[in-house]
């Protein structure tokens, strides 16, 4: 059984306020430090879990920001992990096909989802027929493949959209959202206890949750800006395509942000 965990971190228990990357204080570095460890130690809640239900490959794919935020090195040996800069590989969920589930912890809510933490990203489908977090894409995304999404973790925000899309996911609350930066959390051990126990619960239904599927053809616009403050621009053009994946793609690469398939170094220096 290949299962492939996507992750974010806003989601993680202890999570409540966006990530300042520009703040160069040694309080701002040790806070994100800190974050780092926390989503780190959830993620390998999920990897150990995967394993201990039977998987034999599990790959995690480092999603957030910089796409370097994992302590890789402190997570389970068995697992391999897709980490560095975000979208300059074959896809946005490279290597995803060809799993048996998808495993997301640490999500968070769409933009604009009152009393969310964190909210930003918000995918509009058909002028509106449908709106996606950037979780529920990913879950679709992987549905366009016959992939089912059979685990989530975040805030009861995002846990209720899943269960809107997915009914029989299993998902964990890390924490209730009490406003866009106030969290009643779980403790961050209870919350790792509880995503091992969920995603072991997860995989083993796995049989019994449908790939989450969005019917083609799919119009397809991404609305937020840089303060993730509504109201919300649209970024970039509308797209029109067949699929969910092909769409997100194509309005992807339209993006200024990104290199989809580099072949050759282009100057990019981390972060």
């Amino acid at each position: 059984m290949k299962v492939y965990i996507q992750t974010d971190i806003e989601g993680i228990a202890g999570f409540c306020f966006f990530e300042n990357r520009a703040d160069q204080s040694m309080e701002n570095f040790n806070h994100r430090q800190r974050m780092r460890k926390l989503l780190t130690n959830e993620v390998n809640a999920a990897v150990k879990a995967a394993f201990d239900a039977g998987a034999d490959d599990v790959i995690v794919n480092d999603s957030h920001g910089t796409g370097y935020n994992i302590m890789f090195e402190e997570l389970d040996p068995r697992c391999r992990i897709i980490h560095g800069r975000n979208c300059s590989g074959p896809h946005w969920l490279p290597l995803l096909a060809g799993s048996d589930a998808l495993v997301l912890v640490g999500m968070h809510a769409m933009g604009g989802t009152p009393c969310a933490i964190t909210p930003h990203s918000l995918w509009k489908i058909n002028d509106g027929a449908i709106y996606m977090s950037e979780g529920t894409m990913a879950a679709a995304i992987a549905g366009d493949l016959g992939i089912p999404a059979v685990f989530v973790s975040g805030d009861n925000k995002i846990t209720a959209e899943f269960a809107e899309k997915i009914p029989e996911i299993t998902s964990v609350v890390t924490k209730e959202a009490l406003s866009p930066y106030q969290a009643c959390s779980l403790i961050p051990a209870a919350a790792c206890q509880k995503i091992y126990d969920g995603v072991i619960a997860g995989l083993k239904n796995r049989g019994s949750v449908a790939p989450y599927r969005v019917s083609g053809p799919v119009k397809l616009e991404l609305l937020d800006n840089a303060k993730h403050i509504p109201p919300f621009d649209r970024i970039g053009d509308a797209v029109t395509a067949d699929t969910v994946s092909e769409a997100f793609l194509k309005l992807e690469k339209g993006m200024e942000w990104t290199v989809f398939d580099l072949e050759h170094a282009d100057g990019f220096v981390y972060p």
